[in-house]
């Protein structure tokens, strides 16, 4: 008597397999590649990435002055001993997260690093004087090469970076802030930072050039 199957009965698995060949088999080793392939993904984005690309690393005048967003401490290192850091200016990247600070700290202790903490908002705004103070060891030989950097290396980093193109090496403003934008600062996202430049920049280049303070009133 002839043998009569189901699409899914033992024939049809002895068809499917003939020749070593299995859509079954096919679908799990398929899913199983795929599943070590978005861990390795993961792995070098959150694991490798980080510590091999500084974030958001720019060079503003070679040999001076730096930029940067938050760096792993391996990433840190590298960029200290690559480019000869002697100064970092944090505009406040772990205001938020005590054991990155700690960490960024112990980094700079190790390697003889002066760093500063001028805490600014993530907005780019805040006390002005913070941005005199960034200037100031930006300009001052004995401190550089100095790297500047906040969390995402845009908003703070940015408007102390535009501030440095006019204040120090004359751009213009329209410049001076369009750079800002190749280091992911979007004006139509964050209008407070550009704001932040035009009201205070005068009084910015005035502190610097006088070495005083801006008399900042409260509203």
């Amino acid at each position: 008597m002839p043998i009569v199957s189901s699409a899914h009965g033992p024939a049809s698995d002895q068809a499917q397999t003939a020749g070593g060949w299995s859509w079954i088999r096919f679908g799990r080793n398929a899913g199983l590649i795929a599943g070590v392939a978005a861990l390795l993904a993961w792995f070098a984005v959150e694991g490798v990435v980080p510590n091999l690309v500084p974030k958001n690393f720019g060079v503003v005048a070679e040999g001076r002055v730096y930029r940067s967003g938050e760096l792993t401490p391996e990433a840190l290192r590298s960029v200290i001993e690559s480019r000869g850091i002697r100064t970092i200016v944090d505009f406040g990247a772990f205001d938020h997260d005590p054991a990155g600070e700690r960490r960024e700290q112990s980094v700079a202790d190790s390697l003889g690093v002066e760093r500063r903490v001028l805490y600014l908002s993530g907005d780019g705004t805040g006390d002005p004087n913070r941005y005199v103070e960034a200037l100031r060891l930006m300009t001052d030989a004995s401190a550089q090469p100095v790297l500047v950097h906040c969390a995402a290396g845009a908003q703070r980093t940015g408007c102390a970076v535009a501030l440095y193109r006019n204040v120090v090496e004359g751009w213009n403003d329209q410049r001076a802030l369009d750079e800002a934008t190749k280091y992911r600062h979007d004006p139509s996202e964050n209008p407070r930072m550009p704001e932040m430049y035009h009201r205070w920049r005068d009084e910015i280049a005035g502190a610097l050039r006088d070495g005083g303070t801006i008399d900042v009133q409260s509203p």
